[in-house]
C-alpha cells in the first residue's frame, strides 16, 4: 500500500513538474512574442517620423540601419506610378495610390494605343530593353537606393533624400498578375520534350481492349469523364465566382481544371486498391479526349470569367493556338505511344516499367525546373497561393467522389474516379502556360500550375496510403 502511494505521489510530482516545465515556457514565449511586438512598434514609430526631404545621415539617427540596401532605377509613368528596375530588369511596378484602378493587359504583345496605360503592358521579370519597346519611354528616370527595414518597412532614397516611406509592406494576390516568370528557350525545349515523352510512357500502356471497357462498363467510364471535363471546370468557375482571385490566378485554375487527369493516377489507383483498368482507361479517354476539350474548356469558362467579372481589362484568348500546342503535346505522343505498343507488345512489356520510373524522375524533374529558374519569386510569393490550391484540390477530389457515390459506382471505382479527378496534369498546364505564344509565363498561372505539381501528388499519396488500409468490403454497393 505504501508503495503504491509512494509510486501515486511519484507520478503526481512528476507530472506536476511537466506542468511547471511547459508553463515556464508558454511563458518564455508570450514574454518573446511580446518584446518583439514592442520592438516591432517601436522600429514603425522611429519609421514614422522619417519625412521626405531626410538625408541618409539623419534616417540613420532615427531609425538607424537598414538590414537591407537595394540600388535601383526608377523609372515614373503616367505621372505616378513607378516601375522599379534592378539588374537591367524590372523588379517591382509601384502604382500609384490614386491611380490603382489601372489594371494590368492579358492581350499580349499589343502596344499601347492613345490615352491607355503603358504601365499595364509591362510585367515584373521584364528586361529593361523589352519593358522600353512595349511600353514607351517613361516620363522620368533616375537613380536612387531602397532601405529595408525587416521586410516590412521600407525607405525609398534619390540622390541620398528621402522621396517616400512605405510602412508595413504586404504582397498580395494582384502582384502576381504582374510577374512573368521567365524560361530559356533550353529550358522550354526540355519541357516539350519531357512532357512529349511523359505522354509517350502513359500511352504504352493504354491498349485497344480498354476502349472496350466503355462498351462493357459504360457508367464508371462515363461519369469519369463528366468528373473530368464538365464537373471540375464548372465547379472551380464557382469556386472562383465565390473566393474572387485575380485575373492570373483565376485563369491558373481554370486552365489546371481544364487538362486531363496526371501521369500518376494509375499508380496511385494501385496502391488505393482502386480499379486499375478503369483508370488506365479514364486516362486513355481522358488524355485523348483533352486534345478537344482542353482547349474548348479553357475558352470557355475563361470567357464566362472575363464577362461576369468586375475586370477593367480584356482577356484574349487564342483557342486555335492552344488546340496546336495541345496537338503537338498530346496527340503525337499519345497516338504513337498506342501505335508502337499494339505494334510491338513484346518490346512493350521490357520497355514499359523503365520508361513508367523515367518518367516519373522527368516529372519531378520538370516541377523542379520550374521552380528552380524563378526560384526567388516563388519564395516570396508562394504562400500567396497555397490555401487557393488546397481549396482547389479538396474541390477536385471531393466532386470526383461525390459523382461516384451519386452514381452508386462499386467502391473500387469511387476511389479511381476520386483519384482521377483530384490529379491534373498540371506538366501539360505549365507548358501552355510558358508558351510565349499563349501566356508568356503569366504570373499567378504558373504558380497555381507549379504548386498543383507538387500538392496533388502528396493529397493523392495521402488518400491511396489511407484507403489502402481499408478493405473493399462491399465492392458491390
Amino acid at each position: 500500500m505504501n508503495q503504491m502511494h509512494a509510486n501515486y505521489y511519484f507520478r503526481r510530482s512528476e507530472f506536476g513538474a511537466r506542468i511547471l516545465c511547459l508553463r515556464r515556457y508558454f511563458l518564455t514565449l508570450i514574454l518573446a512574442l511580446a518584446t518583439c511586438t514592442v520592438s516591432a512598434q517601436s522600429l514603425q514609430q522611429k519609421l514614422s517620423s522619417i519625412r521626405p526631404g531626410m538625408s541618409v545621415e539623419e534616417v540613420e539617427a532615427a531609425a538607424g540601419k537598414a538590414t537591407e540596401i537595394k540600388a535601383l532605377q526608377r523609372w515614373v509613368f503616367d505621372g505616378g506610378h513607378e516601375v522599379v528596375i534592378i539588374d537591367e530588369k524590372i523588379d517591382e511596378i509601384r502604382l500609384h495610390p490614386g491611380l490603382r484602378n489601372q489594371k494590368i493587359s492579358l492581350k499580349k504583345h499589343e502596344p499601347p494605343q492613345g490615352l491607355e496605360t503603358p504601365v499595364k503592358y509591362l510585367r515584373i521579370g521584364m528586361d529593361s530593353l523589352e519593358a522600353l519597346e512595349v511600353a514607351g519611354q517613361p516620363e522620368q528616370r533616375f537613380s536612387g537606393t531602397d532601405w529595408y527595414y525587416s521586410r516590412r518597412h521600407r525607405v525609398c532614397f534619390s540622390n541620398e533624400r528621402v522621396i517616400r516611406t512605405d510602412l508595413n509592406l504586404k504582397a498580395n494576390l494582384e502582384t502576381l498578375d504582374w510577374i512573368r516568370l521567365n524560361f530559356k528557350s533550353g529550358g522550354l525545349l526540355f519541357m516539350n520534350i519531357t512532357l512529349a515523352f511523359i505522354m509517350f510512357g502513359v500511352a504504352l500502356g493504354i491498349k485497344y481492349d480498354h476502349f472496350v471497357l466503355v462498351v462493357k462498363n459504360p457508367k464508371s467510364v462515363v461519369l469519369g469523364v463528366i468528373s473530368q471535363f464538365l464537373a471540375l471546370p464548372a465547379l472551380t468557375f464557382i469556386l472562383i465566382y465565390f473566393i474572387k482571385p485575380t485575373p492570373s490566378v483565376a485563369l491558373g485554375m481554370i486552365l489546371v481544371a481544364s487538362c486531363p487527369g496526371g501521369n500518376i493516377s494509375n499508380f496511385l489507383s494501385s496502391i488505393a486498391k482502386g480499379n486499375v483498368a478503369l483508370s488506365v482507361s479514364l486516362t486513355a479517354i481522358a488524355t485523348l479526349s483533352a486534345i478537344f476539350m482542353t482547349p474548348l474548356n479553357f475558352t470557355l469558362w475563361g470567357s464566362l470569367y472575363a464577362g461576369a467579372s468586375d475586370l477593367v481589362i480584356p482577356i484574349s484568348i487564342d483557342p486555335v493556338e492552344m488546340l496546336k500546342t495541345v496537338l503537338l503535346l498530346l496527340g503525337a505522343p499519345v497516338v504513337a505511344g498506342i501505335w508502337f505498343s499494339n505494334r510491338y507488345p513484346k518490346t512493350t512489356e521490357k520497355i514499359a516499367g523503365p520508361i513508367k520510373n523515367i518518367s516519373m524522375g522527368l516529372f519531378a524533374l520538370f516541377i523542379i525546373a520550374a521552380f528552380a529558374s524563378n526560384f526567388g519569386y516563388f519564395l516570396k510569393y508562394i504562400h500567396l497561393i497555397i490555401l487557393i490550391v488546397l481549396a482547389h484540390n479538396f474541390l477536385a477530389l471531393a466532386s470526383g467522389f461525390s459523382l461516384a457515390t451519386l452514381g452508386r459506382l462499386p467502391r473500387a471505382d469511387r476511389r479511381t474516379l476520386t483519384i482521377e479527378t483530384g490529379i491534373q496534369n498540371s506538366g501539360l498546364a505549365l507548358v501552355l502556360i510558358f508558351n510565349p505564344n499563349l501566356f508568356d509565363g503569366l504570373g499567378g498561372m504558373a504558380f497555381i500550375a507549379a504548386w498543383w505539381g507538387i500538392w496533388h501528388i502528396l493529397s493523392g499519396t495521402f488518400m491511396a496510403t489511407l484507403w489502402a488500409k481499408r478493405p473493399l468490403s462491399d465492392e458491390l454497393k
